[in-house]
Formats: C-alpha cells, sequence, structure tokens
C-alpha cells in the first residue's frame, strides 16, 4: 500500500545503503484519530516522501519538527524512504446531485488531508476528467442516470469512458445504483442488479453495522462499522465477476431525518442482513468501488438521526446529562466512515506513485476571497442559530434545556474555527486547492442556511459548514507546520 519506493543506488564503499534515510514513524490508532492521517495526506500534497507501512504511517524524518507542532510524536529509524503521492479528485456536484450530498463528501476528504474539485456535467462532457484519478458519485439523483436526470447527452458516456481509460469511480447510494446493471443510464460497471431499481424507495433509512471482509479495506477498522443508510442498493449474493468487500450486518436504528420513510426491521432481517454492502469491480482499465450506506456522511449527521428519535423517547426516561452525553461524543472529523473511504483509496490504487507531469503540485493563492466567504457565512450562521432557537421553543421544557447546551456548544465552536481559520490565514496565503474547495462547498452552504426545516434538520444544516471549516482548519495547521521546514 501507499506507492513504490525509488530506485536503489550501488552501496556505498563501507556496504552501507546510500537509500536508507531517517524516517519517522507514526502509529495507526485507529479510525477516531484522524491527525496522523491528516498529516501523511499533507505531507503527501507537499511531495514529502511518505507512506502507508505495515504498522502505520511513515514520512520524510525531517518532518519530526512539524509533527510535533500538531502534538504527534513518533519513532525515527533508518529505512527507505517510501514515495506516494495525493490523487486528483473530482466530486460530482451537479444539478441530479445537488447540496447537502456532494457536501458529505467534501467534509469526509476535507477530514482526511485531501483536497477536491467540485465538477458539474457540463465541465465533464467538456472533457474535464482527463484532470482528475478519482471520480466521487456522492448519492442523489445519478439513480435514473445523469444524461436524462440533467437533460445533457454525454455524461454517462464521458465517465465511462474516463473509467475505461483507467480512472477511478467511488460511489454511496445513489452513486452505488449508477454504477451498477439493470436500468437505462447506469454504467453497468458492477454486474449486479440491485433488488429494487426503480422503486429504490422501498427500502427506507437507518444506521447500519456492516462488517468489512477485505484485509486493506478493513485496516484500522473494529469488526463492525455504524453508518446511515438511506435508500441504498440492495444486492443479492449472487456469484458475480464484482467482489463483494464487506457485508450487512445488523439494523442499529430507524431513521426519520430528512425523509420520513424509516427502513423495517423486519425488511433488513429477510432482504439484507448478509448480503453485500461494498462492491468493487474492474471496467476497462479503471476500477470501481460502491457503498450501499454512507461512510461519508459522519457522525454528526448520525447525531441528527439519534436526537430526531432516540433522545426523544429516552430523554423522559434517562434525563438530560445521559442524553447530554449521548449527543455530545459523537466524533467530529474523525469516524470509522472516513477511514473506510480512506482504505477504498488505497485499494484503489491512488496513492501510488505517478509522473510528475500528472502529480499534484502545492501552490498557495491569496486567502482574501475564502476570508470575505468566511464573513457572509458567519452572517448566515448567526440567522440559522436564531431560527434554532426559535424551532425549540415548541419543544417540551427538559428538550429545550437539551438544545439551548447543544446550540452553544455548535456556536462556540463556529466562532473558534472562524478565528481559527483567521490566524493560520494570516500570512495572506492558503493552498490554492484547498481555498478552492472550501470556496465551492461553503458557497453551496450559506445558501442552504435559509431553507424551511423542521428542528433536527436545520440543525444538521448548520453544522455541516462548521465540519467542513474544523477540517479545513487542521489542514492549514498542517500545512503552515510543514512549511517550516
Amino acid at each position: 500500500m501507499g506507492g513504490g519506493l525509488e530506485p536503489l543506488k550501488a552501496a556505498a564503499p563501507d556496504g552501507r545503503n546510500p537509500n536508507l534515510m531517517t524516517i519517522l514513524k507514526l502509529a495507526d490508532r485507529g479510525a477516531f484519530t484522524g491527525t496522523p492521517l491528516t498529516f501523511l495526506n499533507r505531507c503527501r500534497a507537499h511531495r514529502i516522501p511518505a507512506s502507508d507501512d505495515a504498522q502505520g504511517f511513515a514520512a520524510d524524518g525531517n518532518v519530526a519538527d512539524a509533527a510535533a507542532k500538531l502534538g504527534l510524536t513518533g519513532d525515527a529509524v533508518e529505512g527507505l524512504p517510501a514515495t506516494s503521492t495525493a490523487p486528483r479528485i473530482a466530486i460530482y456536484a451537479g444539478e441530479a446531485i445537488g447540496y447537502p450530498y456532494w457536501a458529505y463528501y467534501a467534509h469526509a476528504l476535507l477530514s482526511l488531508g485531501l483536497t477536491f474539485s467540485p465538477i458539474d456535467g457540463r465541465e465533464i462532457v467538456g472533457g474535464a476528467l482527463s484532470e482528475f484519478d478519482l471520480l466521487i458519485m456522492p448519492g442523489g439523483f445519478a439513480t435514473w442516470g445523469l444524461d436524462r436526470a440533467e437533460n445533457l447527452a454525454g455524461i454517462d458516456a464521458a465517465i465511462h469512458a474516463f473509467i475505461c481509460e483507467g480512472g477511478a469511480f467511488m460511489g454511496s447510494c445513489g452513486g452505488g445504483f449508477y454504477a451498477s446493471d439493470g436500468r437505462p443510464g447506469w454504467l453497468g460497471a458492477i454486474d449486479a442488479t440491485p433488488n429494487y431499481t426503480q422503486e429504490y424507495l422501498s427500502t427506507g433509512a437507518a444506521v447500519l453495522g456492516i462488517s468489512i471482509s477485505d484485509p486493506v479495506l478493513g485496516r484500522g477498522l473494529s469488526e463492525a462499522i455504524e453508518l446511515p443508510y438511506y435508500h441504498g442498493p440492495v444486492y443479492s449474493n449472487s456469484a458475480r465477476a464484482a467482489v463483494s468487500l464487506g457485508q450487512f450486518r445488523n439494523f442499529i436504528s430507524e431513521s426519520r431525518l430528512f425523509i420520513d420513510n424509516p427502513l423495517a426491521p423486519s425488511l433488513f432481517d429477510r432482504e439484507m442482513k448478509n448480503t453485500p454492502a461494498v462492491l468493487s469491480a474492474d471496467l476497462g482499465r479503471g476500477k470501481v468501488i460502491v457503498f450501499s450506506p454512507h461512510p461519508e456522511m459522519g457522525e454528526f449527521l448520525r447525531k441528527g438521526i439519534v436526537l430526531e428519535a432516540y433522545v426523544r423517547r429516552f430523554l423522559p426516561i434517562r434525563g438530560s446529562k445521559v442524553m447530554d452525553e449521548t449527543l455530545r461524543f459523537f466524533m467530529k472529523e474523525d469516524c470509522a466512515g472516513f477511514r473506510l473511504i480512506y482504505n477504498a483509496l488505497v485499494y484503489l490504487g491512488l496513492f501510488e506513485a505517478r509522473g510528475g507531469s500528472t502529480a499534484l503540485k502545492m501552490e498557495k493563492a491569496p486567502a482574501h476571497e475564502l476570508l470575505d466567504l468566511l464573513g457572509e457565512l458567519d452572517t448566515a450562521m448567526t440567522a440559522s442559530f436564531g431560527r434554532l432557537d426559535a424551532l425549540a421553543r415548541s419543544e417540551t421544557q427538559a428538550m429545550q434545556q437539551l438544545l439551548a447546551a447543544e446550540f452553544a456548544r455548535l456556536g462556540q465552536e463556529w466562532q473558534d474555527v472562524l478565528a481559527g481559520i483567521r490566524a493560520e490565514s494570516a500570512g495572506g496565503r492558503v493552498d490554492t486547492r484547498l481555498a478552492n474547495a472550501l470556496i465551492g462547498v461553503l458557497t453551496a452552504s450559506t445558501s442552504s442556511l435559509g431553507a424551511s426545516s423542521k428542528l433536527t434538520e436545520t440543525l444538521v444544516l448548520t453544522e455541516m459548514p462548521v465540519r467542513l471549516c474544523a477540517a479545513g482548519l487542521r489542514i492549514m495547521r498542517c500545512d503552515n507546520a510543514l512549511e517550516t521546514l
């Protein structure tokens, strides 16, 4: 995993290998400790030798001081410098997907220390995929095929050609349907037809546990991963060329968040349990991986699901303290779903060293456009917190107290994150790809905050830009530490 080694040089007269250098080895502490992984990927973005190794992560020993500034410690050992590179990632953000669907993937990637470019159908028809290694198809409405959903010919053919010519594709839920076989407009990259195609809403929404069976995909993860599920493709256990990398394991809870269509436990037991939750296949020279559930949605979305049902049910039984802790101890930028996405990138070979003509090169841009947008977003966030307060007035007294604590925590975090980004941008410049990624997704966030919605959904949409900015801030801190080398 993580790329190849540079060609070996001849041995020195004393017999020592001249390729040996001091390497900083960072322990892999699992899915819920993400800073080492973010640091590793920022090293890759800076073209500093860095890679996965058998025990964890490894980077050029010269980054030890930068790592220490971020609270990271590791072992300095002599070894061969492994090289890997940051992949060029596009997230489909056209009309068939929309916000917040693609923003969940934006948050996942930023939390991993990776940048991306939003892309739409017209850009793809114009040949824009030639600049990327991976296309991510989020949940949304790719279930109909993109040409038909967007009334624009050529999107589906261009994506098919991109994969066949060596590109990689990752999809969740609707993106999984799109890669499957069985309906007009689908790619047919996965030789599997979902049990529900046109009538995909027949399943429902829930939090489900999945088990990963592939060792690369499962690295750093526990035996069960708990993920949101929203009407994703249900595949049978038929023999097929596509490889099943993980299976549905257990039903955890129903969801009514954003769509009042809970998955029935009986349907899960009858039609989903032990069936494929993750499939991978080759298409031409390219590779495809799809998830039926949503590893990209993060724990803040799951917190919304819990608040909508579980907290309302158990608040009178267990009281405010237990329910407050339930909400407070959900993870933010680190979670099992994000680690699953990173492992999928490794599985797809996307960190393997490429030629210098295609490898990402770090470039800096003035920070003023991003900072100006954050000022506009702050105004929209203030209004959104006001709407939350108004919506909370119809709740019970106990629920109002619980929500007030949640709103206060989130509001303080937003101000802390804003201050942090401004401090890290004090030099006036920021990584161009990071700035463009944040500007693209935060512009969509700002527009979404005025939408009318019920309390829990408004809270999720209000937290989304906090999570995006917090993940972006972690990248800025890594970049600024590395620039001191």
